[in-house]
């Protein structure tokens, strides 16, 4: 059985997400932006050897700035990372973090991604889906009944296009992928509250616009 839990993190409030299988005693966590005690403490109880993988759906400072130190504190998970955004942990201009004045600690994914990547977990997978336009290598992942968006898809809207590698028509297609996908899933958005494939498909002016017309 999958479960997961949130864990609203920074002064921006960067979901990050503690997924555990109990079923077959593996766990990820998904975006850690910040370094988070209670994270921690969470992969300590469910077992820290369990650990698998950080997964990171794109390279902004919110959702990666937590990263070097957990993978130091837990050096069995693999950093995993869309391929396009391999160079943001590095780069304060692509992580932002030269704009916000925050020194990011700076890591190599052990992992870089592309679409249609599959990632064992325990008896399960979790799917890697290209979703460039908030940033270049944005990705999503879908585990079981799960989808972790990051900022591609926000209930009831989207991610910003305007910084470094941004595309408002790619991150429109992604969009425009995620409303294709037929599963009601549950959305695991990077901020805000989440919710599911089908309200976003009715009410996401974004992915509802692109679903229902094609226009854009």
């Amino acid at each position: 059985m999958i479960k997961t839990e949130c864990y609203s993190l920074g002064a921006l409030g960067a979901n990050c997400y503690f997924v555990s299988d109990a079923d077959n005693g593996v766990s990820l966590v998904v975006d850690p932006g910040v370094e988070s005690p209670e994270v921690e403490a969470r992969i300590i109880a469910f077992g820290e050897e369990k650990l698998r993988y950080i997964l990171l759906t794109h390279g902004h400072f919110d959702h990666i700035g937590g990263v070097a130190a957990l993978k130091k504190r837990f050096p069995g998970a693999q950093i995993v990372l869309g391929e396009g955004d391999s160079g943001f942990p590095s780069d304060a201009r692509l992580n932002l973090g030269y704009h916000f004045d925050l020194d990011v600690p700076s890591f190599t994914a052990d992992r870089l991604v592309h679409d249609g990547e599959e990632l064992p977990f325990g008896s399960r997978s979790i799917t890697v889906i290209a979703t460039p336009g908030h940033t270049r290598g944005g990705v999503c992942y879908e585990l079981e009944d799960c989808l972790f968006t990051g900022d591609t898809l926000i209930s009831c809207t989207t991610g910003r296009t305007d910084f470094p590698t941004g595309s408002a028509r790619q991150i429109m297609d992604s969009m425009a992928r995620l409303a294709a996908i037929p599963e009601d899933l549950a959305v695991y958005c990077g901020h805000g509250e989440s919710s599911t494939l089908e309200y976003e498909r009715s009410y996401n002016p974004y992915m509802r616009y692109r679903h229902d017309h094609d226009l854009y």
